[in-house]
């Protein structure tokens, strides 16, 4: 491993990161190949239509997402 350079700039050893987008593509190594994220993918949605599911068939769910999901009226 090679030492850091002592007299790189902030600019120059920040610079990529800040670059980076705040999505999932900035959550995952940059390097990671197109299968992964297809299956990563694959998976987030078998998990989301788990849930939707659950919360069709249980009153309570459903009961807590409406109560959560809608937004409270502004008293002024």
């Amino acid at each position: 491993m090679t030492p850091a350079d002592p007299t790189a700039t902030k600019a120059e050893v920040y610079g990529p990161v800040q670059q980076r987008t705040n999505s999932l593509d900035s959550l995952l190594p940059i390097e990671v190949p197109a299968a992964g994220m297809d299956t990563l993918r694959a998976r987030i949605r078998a998990q989301s239509k788990s849930v939707a599911e659950h919360i069709a068939l249980d009153p309570d769910a459903k009961a807590c997402i409406d109560d959560w999901a809608t937004p409270d009226p502004v008293s002024r």
